[in-house]
């Protein structure tokens, strides 16, 4: 089975510009909170980021509550 690239529809827009900038302004807390360089932000970005990798079992786990 293919599956079709998703694209946000122009209503989501909104939501993911929210989300972007809220995600944005939490990192920036945390970087002057605590003063960890800017390494450690990105290092933390890429650490979740792997949580959403299509393959990851996170993810898999969040495909199969959508199934059942």
């Amino acid at each position: 089975m293919v599956s079709k690239k998703w694209e946000p529809a122009k209503k989501d827009h909104e939501i993911i510009n929210n989300v972007y900038e809220e995600i944005k302004k939490q990192l920036s807390d945390l970087h002057q909170k605590t003063g960890c360089p800017d390494s450690y932000v990105y290092n933390f970005i890429g650490a979740i980021q792997n949580e959403w990798h299509p393959k990851s079992c996170h993810s898999i786990v969040r495909r199969n509550k959508r199934v059942n």
